[in-house]
C-alpha cells in the first residue's frame, strides 16, 4: 500500500490473521477468570474478535472493548464484538484502571508535530490499563526511538519481536510486549531498568530486522504474558459524540423525571409555556444544579431534595514534560450531588 493511500484511510494498518495468531501465542490467562480486552484502534474489529476467541479457547471469560473513528469500520466492529465506541479515543469516556490488556495498533503517521504512535501511547496507557495489565503495541521498528522513554517509564518485562519475513518488509512492523508497572515512586532497581530498557529500545530503531527475534520463533512456552483478571469493572465505556440516532432514541424514551416535575408544577398551579426537553436525559449533576438554583421544587412528597456542591480530591499520575518522569498530581474540583432528606434518613444520590 502506498503511503498516500494509507493516509487516506486514516493510517489504518489492519493486522493480518497470521501475524495475530503468532502475537496471541505469547498471551496466556487463567481459566475461569474474567478479563477485559481493549483495542482503541480496532478498525473493523477483526483482530479484537480473534483475540477474544483465543482467550475464550484458553479458558478465560473475556469481554471485548473497541474504539474506531471511521463509521463504516466501526459499524462492522460493533457487529462482531461486545462493545464498540464509534468515535475517536478522545471522545470516549472509559473507566480508569479497568482493562486487563490493551492491543494498541495506532495510525502510522505524523500529526500535529509528532508521531501518532507516541500520541496514542502517551494518552491511552496513562489511566486505562490497570497495574499489572499487559500491553501489546504494534508499530514500525524505526519509531521505537520516539516511544522509548514512555515505554520504559510505564512498563516492565518489555520484549520486542518483529513481524515475520512474509510481512515485515511492508511496514517494518514490530510488536512490543510489556506489563504496566505500579504507579508511584520507583525503587532503585526499577530506575536502573528504566534507563537500560530505554537505551535498548532507542538503539533498536536504527538496527535492521536481524537485531530482533521474529514472531514465528517458537519460544512462547518460555516467553509469555499472563493477562490478569480485571480488578475493577468497566462501569463506563461510551462515546461522548452525539449522533442523530442517539437524540431520536432519547426523545422517544420515557423520562420519569420530567413527568414528576410536570406533575409538581401542575399541583402548584403554575402556568407554563410549552415544555422543551433537552436532547439527552439530565444527569444527577444537572438535576442538582437545577434544584440548587430554585428552578425545580425541592419538596417532592415525603422527601426533601437539596442540591449540594462538594469539593472532590483526585489523584493521577502524569508525565512531567521537562523531566520525562511520572509524578503524582492532586487536583480538587467541585461536584454537584442531590441530597435527599426523608423519614428513612439522609441519602446522597450518585
Amino acid at each position: 500500500m502506498a503511503r498516500i493511500e494509507s493516509e487516506a484511510k486514516g493510517g489504518f494498518y489492519p493486522t493480518s490473521t497470521e501475524e495475530m495468531d503468532l502475537i496471541l501465542k505469547r498471551l496466556s490467562c487463567k481459566k475461569g477468570e474474567s478479563i477485559t480486552l481493549l483495542d482503541p484502534c480496532c478498525g473493523k474489529g477483526l483482530a479484537l474478535k480473534q483475540w477474544k476467541e483465543d482467550m475464550t479457547a484458553k479458558g478465560a471469560n473475556p469481554t471485548s472493548y473497541g474504539i474506531e473513528i471511521e463509521k463504516s469500520r466501526g459499524a462492522h466492529a460493533e457487529s462482531i464484538n461486545d462493545h464498540v465506541a464509534k468515535c475517536g479515543y478522545e471522545e470516549t469516556r472509559m473507566s480508569h484502571d479497568a482493562f486487563s490488556a490493551m492491543y494498541l495498533n495506532p495510525p502510522f503517521m505524523h500529526m500535529n508535530g509528532e508521531r501518532m504512535e507516541l500520541t496514542f501511547l502517551r494518552d491511552l496507557t496513562s489511566d486505562y490499563l490497570q497495574s499489572g495489565g499487559v500491553l501489546i503495541f504494534n508499530l514500525p521498528q524505526y519509531i521505537l526511538k520516539d516511544v522509548a522513554k514512555i515505554l520504559a517509564s510505564r512498563f516492565v518485562d518489555i520484549k520486542v519481536y518483529r513481524f515475520t519475513d512474509a510481512n515485515y518488509d511492508s511496514y517494518k512492523q514490530v510488536i512490543v510486549y510489556g506489563v504496566r508497572r505500579r504507579k508511584g515512586l520507583r525503587s532503585e532497581k526499577e530506575r536502573q531498568y528504566q534507563v537500560a530498557i530505554e537505551k535498548e529500545l532507542y538503539n533498536f530503531s536504527f538496527l535492521g530486522k536481524e537485531a530482533l527475534p521474529s514472531l514465528d520463533i517458537a519460544d512462547w512456552d518460555m516467553n509469555f504474558y499472563t493477562i490478569p483478571k480485571n480488578e475493577k469493572p468497566v462501569a463506563l465505556f461510551q462515546s461522548m459524540k452525539v449522533e442523530e440516532d442517539d437524540i431520536l432514541l432519547s426523545l422517544q424514551s420515557a423520562n420519569k423525571f420530567y413527568e414528576k416535575v410536570a406533575d409538581k408544577i401542575k399541583d402548584l398551579n403554575i402556568t407554563t409555556g410549552k415544555q422543551i426537553n433537552p436532547a439527552m436525559p439530565l444527569k444527577i449533576t444537572h438535576i442538582a444544579t437545577a434544584i440548587a438554583s430554585g428552578t425545580l421544587p425541592e419538596n417532592m412528597g415525603d422527601h426533601l431534595l437539596v442540591g449540594v456542591s462538594k469539593r472532590v480530591q483526585e489523584q493521577k499520575v502524569q508525565i512531567n514534560p521537562k523531566s520525562g518522569k511520572e509524578e503524582e498530581v492532586t487536583t480538587f474540583k467541585p461536584k454537584s450531588i442531590v441530597r435527599v432528606f426523608s423519614e428513612k434518613g439522609i441519602f446522597n444520590l450518585k
